[in-house]
């Protein structure tokens, strides 16, 4: 003891009182917490996040597997009109300038490579009629072939 009469005092910690099955449950409670924590964020995470995107339905088709392309086009229906995606742009088949910027991008993208196949993907809502224009459109790029993909279903035989 020091002349103030303050000395070091052994102490056991905090479980000086207490029954003894008690101890470890308290002493694993703080990872018990935090593993609970990661379930419940694990659980809650699924049902919280979504995804932006585009909802794109394929129609139904039989078909076998088609070429290989690096040249796709995505045809979507929006509101009063059909739009396709290609290279990162949009055009609309019912706006004439945009049809023709279409065209001018296939044929500067088809020129480039040895890449004569459209992979074309589109919505089944989009009409046939735009499709065919789509085709036309593609003919006088250049485009050698034209490839419609489909969602596969299991024909049984």
């Amino acid at each position: 003891m020091s002349d103030w009469g303050w000395g070091s005092e052994r102490t056991v910690g905090i479980w000086r009182k207490g029954s003894s099955w008690l101890r470890p449950l308290a002493t694993a409670a703080p990872y018990i917490t935090v593993l609970l924590l990661v379930v419940l964020f694990y659980l809650v995470g699924g049902a919280i996040t979504t995804a932006k995107g585009i909802l794109f339905d394929l129609p139904d088709g039989a078909g076998d597997d088609g070429a290989s392309t690096s040249l796709v086009a995505l045809v979507m229906p929006v509101r009063h009109d059909t739009m396709v995606f290609f290279d990162d742009s949009r055009y609309l088949l019912g706006d004439a300038i945009s049809v023709r910027a279409l065209g001018l991008h296939l044929a500067e993208r088809n020129g480039r490579g040895g890449a004569k196949t459209l992979l074309i993907l589109a919505d089944r809502r989009v009409a046939g009629g735009e499709l065919m224009e789509l085709a036309t459109v593609a003919r006088r790029s250049g485009v050698a072939r034209l490839l419609f993909a489909t969602r596969r279903t299991e024909v049984a035989e």
